[in-house]
């Protein structure tokens, strides 16, 4: 069977770095520099953004209600109940069947019966309560409850799969084309 490679944008950024064209070290931002303007300064680039302050705040605040243990068994039961209205099985064969599109036809049955025999879906379950649990704040999980329990928010997500297939592809060919660009300097 084939080896899949998926690339997070994370991992795609850490790549290209440090490119190397015609055997020297380049910078992704001297190359496009150019077509751009002048880069931000380094004191500009270091400095976080409303929302990354918020994202701290927030996660800062969601371990501290794990202290009071009348807020974290609420938590529990509301990540419990996360995952009563979007099953993490569901989730996982969701992620499992769009991988399998990426092989010829005719291996993808084989790749979707060995992948769901192999993965243990409690402990993919587990996992994923207990990182609610540390990641969101009370009044998040609550909000999530309310919001994933009307028809119309797990439509909406069920169409994420949709949507992500159709934009993904024109990110993937951007990205494409500017590492093109940063490897040919043009």
């Amino acid at each position: 069977m084939r080896k899949i490679l998926t690339l997070t944008l994370p991992a795609m950024i850490a790549m290209s770095a440090p490119v190397y064209a015609q055997g020297q070290a380049v910078n992704a931002d001297d190359i496009l520099q150019k077509d751009a303007g002048p880069a931000p300064s380094q004191s500009a680039q270091a400095a976080p953004t409303a929302d990354q302050n918020n994202l701290e705040a927030t996660l800062k605040a969601a371990q501290e209600e794990n202290k009071d243990e009348e807020i974290l068994a609420k938590k529990k039961i509301l990540a419990k109940e996360m995952h009563k209205i979007r099953s993490t099985r569901s989730q996982v064969d969701s992620a499992v069947r769009r991988a399998a599109t990426m092989l010829p036809e005719n291996e993808r049955t084989p790749f979707i019966n060995v992948m769901s025999g192999m993965l243990n879906y409690n402990a993919i379950e587990r996992i994923s309560m207990d990182a609610m649990v540390e990641t969101y704040t009370l009044r998040e999980l609550e909000v999530m409850v309310d919001f994933y329990s009307q028809p119309e928010a797990l439509s909406a997500s069920v169409k994420m799969g949709i949507w992500a297939q159709k934009v993904q592809p024109e990110i993937a060919r951007m990205i494409d084309k500017a590492i093109l660009r940063i490897r040919t300097g043009q």
